[in-house]
């Protein structure tokens, strides 16, 4: 339980840095990661499909999707312990983006916010 609240701390950091500065640093994933270790054998098939998902979704849209984001999704779907917790907030997270995106018209999206936002609520649902 004091786990998972601090892998949403880091989360939410990671979050924040890549508002800020477009940027997701690899060693923020890493010590996120390492906190993984002992809960890895149970997310890592999800983590695995998440990746891959995240690697189609870059190759079909040439390169659009950040080289952090997809580490990222990597570490999120270490968070799932479904495959319907994995689409529902791939769907989620894609949705809020989205809607971001029509709104406001950014020339850059940081996308970590919204795939730690959809990440949780669809754990929470």
């Amino acid at each position: 339980m004091i786990l998972d609240f601090v892998i949403l701390a880091c989360l939410i950091w990671v979050a924040f840095y890549d508002i800020k500065y477009h940027l997701i640093r690899n060693v923020d994933l890493l010590v996120i990661f390492v906190m993984f270790i002992p809960t890895l054998l149970i997310g890592f098939k999800f983590a695995l499909a998440n990746l891959f998902i995240y690697l189609t979704i870059n190759l079909l849209a040439k390169r659009k999707i950040g080289t952090g984001d997809i580490k990222l999704s990597f570490i999120c779907g270490l968070l799932f312990s479904s495959y319907f917790q994995l689409f529902n907030a791939l769907s989620i997270t894609w949705i809020i983006g989205g809607f971001y995106a029509i709104l406001f018209r950014p020339s850059a999206v940081a996308f970590a916010p919204f795939m730690i936002c959809g990440t949780y609520l669809a754990r929470i649902f």
